[in-house]
């Protein structure tokens, strides 16, 4: 698909400016933190909780930043994607569940993406049949990239990217006129921890960073090692100006949604689906804002649509050792989450769809520890970065933000096993409404994912064993 090669195409530099070649990509990485499961986790956290859990949204976007840039690195200075790494540095049965947790969270971005859209269609067309909208969103999400396909590689490339930049910008322009006021409250920006809190940490832990991107970042970026245009020095600044300039846009997007939610939390608490979208009214006053949402969501699936592609690809090749067409990287993870959105809606009808908005970014927060040590590894071997091995501040910074989502996942996982909170008796069922995911398999992918990164704590990489 040439749709699919323009990203590579873009990352080389061979559209009409250079800015393309570090801004593109972490435009089309972008993409995936903007999908409406990502707005109603703010959203959600700021009603029940107002600005206790701002901080930790801050650090959580300064710890994506890092791990972004550290990818980046790793990509141009070996000229391998991330997941390659891995095959050669661990053995096949830790390649081989890093693979299934990569996967896992892109299913998931696929599953958001496409009860987001559905969501949107519903929104303005006021459209009551939700497993119709949902058929439809899983449809149109596919036009635009083959659509895209029949273009030239550099001019697509170029195009993906102009797309991820207004996309983003409308986002983020939009939330700015809309809420022109937005204060800064400086008494309640320190975190008020407690366990009502530990799944909307994890939420927002989920919906901030997530796993397969950095596969996708490394391998968008690899080819930039062969450049002859720039030396490697220059493009890690102007990489890192890319990302912080983007995902500070991100942050602000987020602390926006959640602090205006806090300010309207007296009026309504977001309870089920109903009060979600009636507290999104509320946000978003202007009348034309549905049909800019659906616009949004549009635009950013079609880019979230690639970039899973590359994703799909990555993983099962170095990962698993399959080696699939582009077809069917674009069909499969597509197929499957059509099927587990239309099965959250039929098993408790737009409660269920909800439930997986939210539910989604508590995955992916569950896989991300365990998906940072391998950056953190590799950053910082002398045998794979040699004189681009990161310094020991970095070091540092990289191995606080590890600190960071492992303990948000220890907190999470004692408060679901011992604690009593609202949410975890809702997981129980014990609330009478329906549940999408069985609180066993919660309770399982929690312990086993906080084990497998202890685990992958203590395994050092194959060269760092043969060096010593």
């Amino acid at each position: 698909m040439n749709a699919v090669r323009s990203i590579e195409s873009l990352a080389a530099g061979d559209g009409q400016h250079n800015l393309f070649r570090t801004l593109g990509p972490t435009l089309l990485i972008s993409m995936a933190y903007i999908d409406l499961g990502k707005w109603l986790v703010a959203v959600d956290a700021g009603s029940r909780f107002g600005y206790d859990l701002v901080l930790m949204v801050l650090l959580f976007n300064f710890s994506a930043i890092l791990c972004q840039y550290l990818s980046t690195c790793i990509g141009m200075v070996t000229g391998k994607n991330l997941a390659e790494i891995c095959r050669q540095e661990y053995s096949q049965v830790i390649c081989v569940v890093l693979g299934l947790q990569a996967w896992v969270s892109l299913l998931t971005s696929e599953l958001t993406m496409i009860a987001g859209v559905a969501v949107g269609f519903i929104l303005v067309f006021e459209h009551d049949d939700l497993i119709t909208a949902i058929c439809i969103a899983s449809v149109v999400v596919n036009l635009l990239p083959y659509t895209l396909s029949r273009l030239d590689t550099r001019v697509a490339g170029m195009l993906n990217a102009c797309v991820a930049g207004f996309t983003l910008l409308c986002f983020v322009l939009g939330l700015l006129i809309s809420h022109p006021q937005t204060p800064v409250n400086m008494d309640v920006m320190f975190p008020k921890l407690s366990g009502e809190s530990a799944y909307s940490l994890m939420a927002l832990l989920g919906a901030n960073i997530i796993a397969h991107s950095f596969y996708t970042q490394s391998s968008f970026v690899q080819v930039q090692r062969r450049s002859s245009v720039l030396t490697l020095g220059s493009l890690f600044h102007d990489h890192l100006f890319s990302i912080l300039f983007i995902f500070t846009g991100i942050f602000l997007v987020n602390y926006i949604l959640l602090s205006s939610a806090a300010d309207e939390s007296s009026a309504t608490m977001v309870m089920n689906f109903q009060d979600a979208m009636e507290l999104m009214h509320q946000i978003f006053t202007n009348p034309a804002a549905p049909i800019v949402l659906l616009v949004i969501l549009l635009f950013s699936s079609h880019i979230i649509s690639l970039t899973c592609i590359v994703s799909s690809d990555v993983i099962s090749e170095n990962f698993f050792g399959i080696k699939l067409p582009l077809s069917a990287h674009h069909l499969l993870p597509k197929g499957f989450a059509m099927i587990l959105t239309i099965y959250c809606a039929k098993v408790a009808g737009p409660g269920g769809i909800y439930q997986s908005l939210i539910m989604c970014p508590v995955i992916q927060a569950m896989l991300l520890p365990s998906s940072i040590i391998p950056i953190f590894r590799v950053s910082s071997s002398r045998l794979l970065m040699g004189r681009y091995r990161v310094s020991l501040y970095v070091e540092i910074l990289a191995f606080l933000a590890f600190l960071l989502a492992l303990f948000t996942n220890i907190i999470f996982a004692a408060e679901i096993l011992f604690g009593d909170s609202t949410w975890t008796n809702n997981l129980k069922g014990d609330a009478g409404s329906p549940v999408i995911l069985p609180y066993s398999v919660i309770v399982l992918i929690s312990c086993a994912s906080i084990a497998f990164t202890l685990f992958l704590a203590v395994t050092p990489l194959k060269s760092a064993s043969n060096e010593s």
